[in-house]
């Protein structure tokens, strides 16, 4: 009888404690929707069982320039508040990129938060590294007022962060190939770019056959091809478009990101002309296209492109420029 009541006693005792320490770790904070620690390792042990390494161009800079979509809530990328261009004022982006921090390109993140004095990234000791801590939720480098990212969700899946922590195990070595005209920066002026008018579409060449019945191409432009790029806008009197010495001076990325010119002209506005605009990500491919220093599609130096065929600018266009009337 006395020892059934003892067991009784200890199967009591023995639950009373396991409620009493869920509650305590409750309302410490540590039984959020936060992924685990253990959980994330177990992900992190999965992954190096894959003897192929981490691709910081396929499997990193994605999580970070492409927006997280999840249920009602509003998709955000990283990008969207961590930029490499501190000065945007326009469409609603913040003047300043959050932290100082641009999550765009390999170099950006390396160079950390505030304008490159805080690291993000640790490789000799990855679980310190802020970046990891910030998309977690937890960590010692976590401040009282640091918050969960991407802020306000959807967060990082424990798989997601799995990859980021093996990729800074693995050394954070960068796999990002050279700027290429025709794979990177081609494309985006004569395609459609989230749902937009080509670029081409209104900036061509007024030389070329196919333009013989249109009419004057938008600000004497052509997007067209690398040498209509390199040879600037109004025609003849070639307007640069890149500045190879300050590349986020450079008039595409000015026009691109709707940042005001130094010359206040009247029909200067964002472009594509009414939108949708590109993205931000979109736009860091060619200014570190003009970075590298803008090279042709075999390679070729600016210095080396056949400006002859731009076309006269009848009548002046100014920079300015609308939807082509064809």
């Amino acid at each position: 009888m006395i020892k059934n009541k003892m067991k009784y006693f200890f199967i009591f005792l023995g639950i009373f404690v396991s409620v009493f320490t869920t509650i305590v770790h409750l309302r410490s904070g540590n039984a959020s929707n936060q992924p685990a620690v253990n959980e994330v390792n177990a992900e992190v042990k999965t992954l190096k069982k894959k003897k192929k390494p981490v691709s910081f161009t396929k499997d990193i800079l994605p999580l970070f320039v492409k927006a997280k979509s999840k249920g009602t809530s509003k998709p955000i990328a990283c990008v969207r508040c961590h930029f490499t261009n501190l000065t945007i004022a326009s469409n609603g982006i913040p003047e300043n990129a959050k932290a100082e921090l641009s999550m765009g390109s390999f170099k950006d993140i390396i160079a950390g938060a505030e304008a490159g004095t805080e690291p993000i990234i640790d490789t000799n000791d990855p679980k310190k590294s802020l970046l990891l801590q910030r998309l977690e939720g937890e960590g010692d480098n976590m401040g009282v007022y640091d918050g969960r990212m991407p802020y306000g969700g959807p967060f990082f899946t424990k798989k997601e962060i799995a990859i980021i922590r093996k990729w800074i195990e693995e050394g954070a070595i960068d796999d990002t190939p050279s700027p290429d005209f025709n794979r990177d920066v081609l494309p985006l002026l004569t395609a459609s770019v989230n749902g937009s008018t080509p670029c081409s579409l209104c900036h061509y060449n007024n030389n070329s056959a196919t333009s013989r019945e249109r009419s004057q191409s938008q600000a004497c432009m052509d997007l067209s091809s690398w040498e209509g790029i390199i040879s600037g806008a109004d025609g003849s009197l070639h307007e640069p478009l890149i500045d190879l010495e300050n590349p986020a001076n450079s008039l595409i990325l000015k026009r691109l990101r709707g940042q005001k010119t130094e010359e206040l002209i009247e029909n200067d506005h964002r472009m594509p002309f009414g939108g949708p605009y590109f993205t931000e990500y979109e736009i860091q491919k060619i200014e570190r296209w003009i970075a590298g220093g803008a090279k042709g599609p075999n390679g070729e130096d600016p210095s080396e492109a056949d400006t002859s065929g731009a076309g006269e600018c009848l009548g002046g266009s100014g920079s300015g420029g609308g939807n082509n009337s064809n």
